[in-house]
């Protein structure tokens, strides 16, 4: 009995020194918040603070933020007056009523006063936008206006030309017999002169830098030219004939000649500035040309006897042409152009001789061959301008050749040789030209 006692007092023992350790903890663990109650104070204090510093404008609506989070980091306070300010900028607004509220835009307003003219007229809306642009002369190139290339206009010009190494000789003064002649005076030549013609045609404007122009030329010459001999040993040799239908008794004392070249010239083309400066301008011309071309030459030969050679030789083509043209500006109102052009024509060259006596047809040849005819082009001269820009008045000298093409004297002399083949000959027209001009 006595050891069942000692055993329940050692197991009461155990169980006291058990419990004894865990109160104490729980004793400890509540103990700090007892004596944290003044911090936890504190920090509803803060918090309390921090709450009245993020109140937000009175636009806010704070009740829709959530409470459940805990709350941010302290941030740094908001000036309500800040966030308030954009709501007053439409009342800043200037008024489109026309009251007399000052408008935001006086001192720019003010700013930009000082550029109009001095005596500009302030009742004159037309004046107010034309003198704000500068005079051409103090403008950069870029800026300055439609210059006269490329403005809409008309022009008419007039050609003063000649067809230069077209001569023919037709007739030479010999004596002795056919077959054994010596020359006894100077060569007979059928030689056009000066002749007038002319050039019209209409430009219309794309843009301030381009243009699109059209020209048609209308030449036209006749040269007519005769000789006599008062006979005796002295006599013609008609250099037109072929050789082979002469013989002694072929002698002529009286022989005339004709020559007549026309063209018709049709061009077409665009232009662009492709340099504008202070000193000179520069223009690219791109587009075609049409030209045909007409000799027809006549010789007769009387007095003894009597014949008849008649000619007609002809080129008809068209082709691309390309051109630059260069303008430069004096003082004043005056100017220098020069105009270089170049071509190449595809088309036939037509060529028939026919050589006649009374009732007989002695000789006769035909050609018609195809080829390109290169064509170059220069034109140079002096300008003037009217002070409103709408009338021009030029003129100057001008020169053109095709290449590769055939004139009568050589056709004449390829029938005489009975060779046709790859005959060839240049054609060149030269003179002056006077030129006036009506833009809007």
């Amino acid at each position: 009995m006595r050891f069942f006692v000692i055993v329940g007092m050692i197991l009461l023992l155990i169980g006291f020194a058990n419990w004894l350790p865990i109160h104490s903890v729980s004793a400890q663990e509540i103990q700090p918040t007892e004596t944290s109650e003044p911090s936890t104070a504190t920090e509803v204090i803060d918090s309390a603070e921090t709450e009245e510093l993020l109140i937000p404008p009175r636009s806010v609506d704070v009740t829709t933020q959530p409470q459940a989070e805990p709350p941010p980091p302290k941030p740094t306070a908001i000036d309500p007056a800040s966030v308030t300010e954009p709501e007053s900028e439409p009342a800043e607004m200037p008024n489109p009523s026309g009251d007399e509220k000052a408008s935001p835009y006086t001192d720019y307003e003010q700013d930009m006063s000082p550029i109009l003219p001095v005596d500009h007229a302030a009742d004159s809306g037309f004046q107010l936008e034309t003198d704000r642009l500068l005079a051409e002369e103090d403008c950069e190139p870029s800026q300055r206006g439609t210059r006269q290339n490329h403005r809409s206009g008309i022009n008419g010009e007039f050609l003063y030309l000649q067809a230069r190494t077209v001569d023919v000789p037709y007739a030479t003064p010999v004596e002795g017999a056919a077959g054994n002649t010596v020359p006894r005076g100077a060569t007979l030549f059928a030689d056009p002169d000066y002749q007038p013609g002319f050039r019209v045609g209409f430009t219309s404007n794309l843009t301030k830098e381009s243009s699109i122009s059209a020209n048609y030329w209308f030449y036209q010459s006749q040269t007519n030219d005769n000789g006599s001999l008062p006979g005796g040993t002295g006599y013609f040799s008609p250099t037109t004939m072929h050789p082979n239908t002469t013989s002694v008794a072929t002698e002529y004392l009286s022989a005339e000649s004709s020559l007549d070249i026309d063209f018709d010239v049709i061009d077409a083309h665009y232009r662009s500035t492709v340099y504008d400066g202070d000193l000179y301008y520069l223009d690219l011309t791109v587009g075609a040309r049409y030209t045909r071309i007409d000799q027809d030459f006549h010789a007769g030969y009387s007095v003894l006897n009597s014949a008849d050679v008649n000619t007609e030789v002809g080129f008809d083509g068209v082709g691309p042409r390309l051109g630059l043209e260069l303008e430069r500006p004096f003082d004043g109102r005056f100017h220098l152009f020069v105009r270089g052009a170049a071509s190449l024509l595809l088309g036939h060259v037509t060529g028939e001789y026919t050589q006649t006596r009374p009732g007989s047809l002695d000789a006769t040849a035909e050609l018609d061959d195809s080829r390109f005819v290169p064509v170059t082009e220069l034109e140079i001269g002096l300008g003037w301008d009217s002070h409103d820009g709408n009338w021009r008045f030029s003129g100057g000298y001008y020169v053109g050749t095709y290449h590769n093409t055939l004139s009568t004297a050589r056709f004449i002399q390829g029938v005489q040789a009975d060779d046709l083949y790859k005959i060839n000959d240049s054609l060149t027209f030269e003179g002056l030209m006077a030129r006036i001009e009506v833009h809007w």
